[in-house]
């Protein structure tokens, strides 16, 4: 948006259609980064699993490890030698009695479910895996479906190869099949391995949802009376089937938002977690996707979820503030009138560096929206959190609050221009100039050169003497940093430099002692504050 422009003033250079290219631009790229959202978990057994321990709480005894008959559901998974796979392989799948089958299928599952390096590829070359599709069939049997499912579900939390051995396998519509189960164990077992195997990428996403895999999930939260960690991984195995790029089609996933709003409301902060990164990856995208978020009225709730304890809680939500304020001027309106806005100021000062990020992107797709707007987010005190946020330690965090400067002074009033620079912009902001990443010394410098050209114009229509955010930038160093500019190796920077050098600052062999005659006529502001340079407009 901003090197394309002929002219680098104040409000002149605004259009409506510039901040929608800036949030385009930004739904191009921040969302592209990665997020600590779990795509996929191997369950390994634990103290609490009902069947790793027996009856004592103490693992069984082996008293023949070359024996296949020595171990049992209540051994551990490293108990269970590699030695024993190919064995084990033969009763899984040739074995004449249910019996021989179950006990080949449970050890091939514990040998997976050890926590160091599960031997995947040696399991998925030996030959089982699309026997052990077929057994997920076993309706009679659904303790032998259950260990079906949980070595299949750690198969595919490996490699993206064996993920896809099982999906040319059909394990997909077998899975789908199991989430009908009334045994909950093969149920909770089912969601997760269609969970796994949607993390897998876009592919396996859209098999999964083309053999109906999010209507069976949601079937699966609609009852009421089902067990927690079933709704924990159903739930979650629903947020999987909305991620991934490219973006399942919209019609496919928005039947989920009624659930998925509903269990915002849960007392399981699990629940709560998955279910908005589930709503925040449905919002991701076009306008059409923010609306059906709109409309199934999920902004009330996340809203009260910004203040929440729980910082697990807190991301996903702002992330979903910050999708909807990329849409339309009326989307990003509703997240305004919610009263988002005092929440999101506190969230600038958050401990955690994400929540930080995250929360100044969304202010700057806010600040690329309407004067109105961004009157809102000076009225809301965001301002000042904003400016302390490009002081920051992390690059992430001042690329973000860059960004947002940036888009007030391009789309927003003069007034809120000049209120940015009575608050102390221009110190931290010419600070960022001294960063290494050109995209940031560039809109950094944009930002500048507009406040600059702010100040002359108040200088030529008589409100002050002197241009008092030249005075400003030269107090701070601003000048120093513009100058070792001029040798950049990105073309935009060094170009900016020098025409804001040749606009705005002359030598002092041209105009005599610059700066005391600059400096005669400003004032302090703030006393105190040394973040705010020595003079101020007036209003």
């Amino acid at each position: 948006m901003f090197n394309n422009q002929e002219k680098k003033g104040a409000k002149q250079a605004v259009s409506t259609k510039a901040g929608a290219e800036r949030r385009q631009r930004q739904l191009m790229s921040v969302r592209h980064k990665v997020h600590g959202e779990v795509m996929k978990l191997l369950r390994a057994e634990g103290q609490d699993d009902s069947d790793a321990l027996g009856g004592n709480g103490n693992a069984t005894q082996v008293s023949n490890p070359e024996d296949v008959w020595s171990y049992d559901a209540r051994s551990t998974p490293a108990s269970v030698p590699l030695q024993l796979l190919p064995t084990l392989v033969n009763m899984c799948m040739n074995g004449p009695t249910d019996r021989e089958v179950f006990q080949g299928t449970l050890l091939i599952r514990k040998i997976l479910s050890v926590e160091k390096d599960p031997p995947y590829d040696i399991v998925t070359s030996s030959g089982v895996v699309p026997h052990l599709v077929n057994l997920l069939q076993r309706e009679d049997y659904p303790e032998l479906q259950f260990e079906s499912a949980w070595a299949l579900t750690n198969i595919a939390a490996g490699t993206s190869e064996n993920t896809m051995m099982l999906v040319a396998c059909g394990a997909i519509p077998r899975f789908v099949a199991l989430l009908g189960s009334p045994n909950a164990d093969c149920r909770d077992q089912s969601a997760w391995a269609i969970g796994n195997l949607s993390g897998e990428g876009a592919a396996c996403r859209d098999e999964a949802l083309s053999h109906g895999a999010m209507v069976a999930l949601l079937n699966v939260l609609s009852v009421k009376e089902q067990p927690i960690h079933v709704l924990r991984n159903a739930t979650w195995a629903v947020s999987n089937l909305c991620r991934c790029k490219p973006l399942p089609p919209l019609e496919r996933v928005a039947i989920a938002l009624p659930t998925l709003v509903d269990l915002l409301n849960s007392s399981d902060d699990q629940l709560i977690v998955d279910a908005a990164w589930g709503i925040s990856y449905i919002s991701d995208g076009p306008a059409e996707r923010v609306q059906a978020v709109l409309e199934a009225g999920a902004v009330p709730r996340i809203v009260q979820l910004l203040s929440v304890p729980s910082t697990n809680v807190k991301l996903p939500s702002i992330r979903i503030i910050g999708n909807i304020a990329a849409g339309t001027d009326e989307q990003t309106q509703v997240i305004i009138n919610s009263g988002a806005l005092p929440a999101m100021a506190e969230l600038l000062r958050h401990p955690k560096r994400a929540l930080r990020k995250e929360t100044c992107w969304t202010i700057s797709n806010i600040a690329a929206g309407q004067p109105y707007q961004i009157e809102a987010l000076v009225n809301s005190n965001v301002c000042i959190p904003i400016l302390e946020c490009l002081s920051a330690p992390e690059l992430d965090v001042r690329k973000e609050a860059v960004w947002t400067i940036a888009n007030i002074t391009f789309c927003g009033s003069v007034a809120q221009v000049k209120y940015l620079v009575n608050i102390g912009v221009i110190p931290p902001l010419c600070e960022t100039l001294r960063t290494y990443d050109p995209k940031i010394v560039t809109v950094a410098l944009e930002a500048v050169q507009c406040f600059l050209q702010v100040g002359e114009d108040e200088k030529t229509s008589g409100g002050t003497e002197e241009n008092i955010v030249a005075k400003q930038v030269m107090d701070c160093g601003g000048v120093d940093s513009i100058e070792q500019l001029q040798t950049h190796a990105d073309k935009n920077v060094y170009s900016i430099a020098l025409q804001i050098l040749e606009t705005f600052f002359t030598t002092e062999d041209e105009t005599g002692q610059m700066g005391d005659a600059m400096g005669a006529d400003m004032m302090d502001f703030a006393q105190g504050n040394p973040n705010v340079g020595s003079g101020q407009f007036n209003f």
